[in-house]
């Protein structure tokens, strides 16, 4: 796959922003990128990256610059516009809240509606967000590594050990809020991991950290079915997010929801879909509708825009 200078520039622009963001030095960010993605990436590497007008492609590899595009989403097609649907404004809300006061919840509901986009796109615009999908990470070694990558800590060492290290880290930072999607997918001993954080992070007056748990129905079954067989922790990690799961609040009617899904779809889809590809709007919205959910959206639209792409190269070659 080809990495053309506007996606490389793109890399850069968020490498400076999460620089920033962050607050350390240069020679402290470049170790931390280096130790989360295994890539070689040092001090000097910013210097020559810097400034666009003489910008030193070269000084990383393609297959580094593939693996940073990939982190910073600079794959993605970046005009993409947010709607304000009612998953992205609750979740967004539950987001703030839990990261302002410490809060601890656990919000479950039907697959593709945008829980994940909402929580990407919070962290992508707030200080000491950690987003980690736990699909990804499932198993307690990968999940403490990748944690510890984020904040430069070698990945070396006794998993207990690395995870106090960690977590004495995540707890310096102000207001630290910690998103974790598909949290159904994790390994027992992450959910073991999470309650003796809480105990960490229980300062008696104050909660030192917010965290949000994301998943479908399977995590809402899962954490009910632990709790009824006393499973190992899932008393005491009920009891971290007062017994109560979130829900999003959409109508359980099938024939409510669905109306309130298509005028999600149809919001989503007129403010992205190009001016020259209105006549494919209601397919795509019909199509996104017969998913139950807001996902099919972009790759709908993108595969229209692939189809007109080639159209107008053959008309161009017809016309030679």
């Amino acid at each position: 796959m080809e990495i053309t200078k506007k996606i490389k520039d793109k890399v850069v622009f968020y490498l400076f922003h999460e620089l920033k963001k962050l607050g350390v030095s240069q020679a402290e960010f470049a170790r931390r990128i280096a130790l989360r993605h295994g890539i070689k990436f040092d001090k000097s590497v910013l210097s020559q990256i810097k400034f666009q007008d003489d910008r030193n492609y070269s000084v990383i590899k393609d297959s580094s610059w593939l693996i940073l595009a990939r982190h910073y989403r600079c794959m993605e097609d970046q005009t993409w516009e947010t709607v304000n649907t009612k998953a992205f404004l609750s979740i967004q809300t539950h987001l703030r809240k839990c990261q302002e006061y410490g809060i601890w919840q656990v919000l479950c509901d039907r697959a593709g509606i945008g829980k994940s986009y909402a929580a990407r796109e919070y962290e992508r615009e707030n200080m000491n967000v950690i987003y980690i999908d736990c699909s990804e990470y499932s198993t307690k070694s990968d999940f403490v590594r990748h944690l510890a990558g984020v904040f430069g800590l070698a990945k070396t060492g006794g998993i207990d050990h690395l995870w106090r290290d960690v977590t004495n880290e995540l707890l310096l930072l102000y207001k630290p809020l910690l998103i974790l999607d598909e949290f159904g997918d994790c390994a027992e001993a992450v959910i073991s991991l999470m309650k003796g954080l809480y105990n960490k992070a229980n300062l008696g007056n104050q909660m030192a950290l917010g965290c949000y748990f994301i998943g479908a129905d399977n995590l809402q079954k899962r954490l009910q079915e632990g709790r009824r067989t006393s499973k190992r922790s899932y008393a005491e990690f009920w009891s971290r997010f007062n017994d109560r799961i979130t829900r999003l609040n959409y109508d359980n009617r099938k024939g409510v929801f669905e109306q309130e899904l298509r005028k999600e779809i149809e919001a989503i889809v007129d403010a992205n879909l190009p001016e020259e590809l209105t006549d494919k709007r209601e397919g795509i919205i019909e199509k996104s509708l017969a998913t139950n959910g807001v996902r099919a959206i972009r790759n709908e639209i993108a595969i229209q825009k692939m189809i007109h792409q080639k159209r107008q190269e053959i008309g161009n070659k017809s016309e030679v």
